[in-house]
């Protein structure tokens, strides 16, 4: 089916077709996966990507990227819509700009080679795309979405839902919330369009609903091992080998309370102890575990870095004895602001992970690929253009 052909009927017959099939998750690997045994070329390995990062938009920012080498800037709402879109573009279009929307893998390489730093849009919690939105036609068959609308405007990764289970799918809250019809469609949709799935933020049945149904990689963009750290928003090594057969990867993320926080410690959320911050020794031992867990193409950095810009404070978690979204299992009080890896909570830190993965041994090629290579190859695969 030809692109234009796609957009116009959003996802008929092909994306119907993905969109069918069993509840059960099928995470055996399949030669008909798009990406499964895709190589890096030379030009994934030349650009380094930053997987999430919410943090405001300010130029001073982006001289921080350019400064530590970083070529990509993951962005991702929690929800995008046709507001939270001007605003990028209008910060992306200013007159004195150092960076660029990337639609396509080539448009990466191009701002690369013109001294800007790459912007790539995705959102985590798709509740614009549900039934109630505007624009989506469910009582017709095909479905119309409004999926193609947002593909136009730049979204290339999305995750369904956002710790809490939506009409689309669970949460990591819920973890035995499987896809529905509905959701199974959207999927087939994403991948057949070119949007890469995120499952970061899904539930373990939901993630293995998608797995199961994939036909290009999908991803965990920023979340870490539930192996290492029993937390709510780490994944399983189900998930994540399940993953690494569609040709994804996981992107380790430096949210401390990822890598020291556990829901045996849910009861000491408000009073503590508390424990000591997490170290970038920490932080590399995840990579070193998925190493062996699932190999080095499947690894990449996803950061979920919320940096604030002139005086606007950094995201402050509400106390986990009053919110529903962030309970006491998935983290304690921080009444200063979210808490990341000592020496990386903002993008200035990448050259002190980069020293530790040198002083672990890790070739430069290996360095490449979890700097930004596989997230390139993920990209270039995942993506229509």
């Amino acid at each position: 089916m030809q692109r234009r052909d796609f957009l116009k009927a959003g996802a008929a017959g092909m994306a119907l077709t993905l969109a069918q099939g069993s509840a059960q998750a099928q995470v055996e690997p399949r030669a008909d996966v798009k990406g499964a045994d895709a190589k890096d070329t030379p030009e994934d390995l030349s650009v380094v990507v930053i997987g999430v990062d919410g943090s405001d938009l300010s130029p001073a920012y982006v001289d921080e990227y350019q400064r530590s080498g970083a070529d990509v800037w993951q962005y991702s709402g929690n929800v995008m819509d046709d507001s939270r879109f001007q605003k990028l573009n209008d910060f992306v279009d200013s007159p004195s700009s150092k960076i660029t929307m990337a639609k396509s893998y080539s448009d990466i390489l191009a701002a690369k080679r013109a001294g800007k730093v790459a912007m790539v849009v995705g959102c985590q919690d798709c509740m614009v795309f549900e039934r109630a939105a505007k624009g989506n036609d469910w009582s017709v068959n095909p479905p119309t979405t409004t999926l193609p609308h947002y593909y136009e405007k730049g979204l290339r990764i999305a995750n369904l839902a956002y710790n809490l289970s939506n009409s689309l799918g669970g949460g990591c809250l819920d973890p035995t919330t499987p896809l529905n019809r509905e959701s199974r469609f959207l999927i087939g949709q994403m991948q057949e369009i070119g949007i890469l799935v995120d499952v970061s933020h899904s539930s373990e049945q939901t993630s293995l609903d998608i797995i199961g149904m994939a036909r290009r990689p999908v991803v965990v963009s920023h979340s870490n091992c539930q192996t290492l750290n029993d937390n709510p928003r780490n994944v399983s090594d189900r998930v994540i080998e399940g993953m690494a057969k569609t040709g994804g990867l996981i992107g380790v993320c430096p949210v401390d309370v990822f890598i020291t926080w556990s829901r045996k410690d849910a009861p000491y959320a408000e009073t503590g102890p508390f424990p000591p911050q997490a170290t970038i020794s920490r932080y590399v031992d995840i990579i070193d575990y998925l190493r062996r867990l699932v190999g080095i193409d499947h690894i990449g950095i996803g950061t979920d870095f919320t940096v604030p810009s002139g005086s606007t404070a950094n995201f402050i978690p509400p106390p986990p004895s009053k919110s529903f979204l962030y309970p006491p299992e998935m983290g304690f009080n921080q009444p200063k602001g979210l808490r990341y890896v000592e020496g990386f909570d903002r993008v200035g830190g990448l050259p002190n992970v980069r020293a530790e993965l040198e002083r672990r041994g890790y070739t430069p090629e290996e360095m490449a690929k979890i700097l930004g290579g596989n997230w390139m190859r993920v990209f270039r695969e995942a993506w229509n253009a």
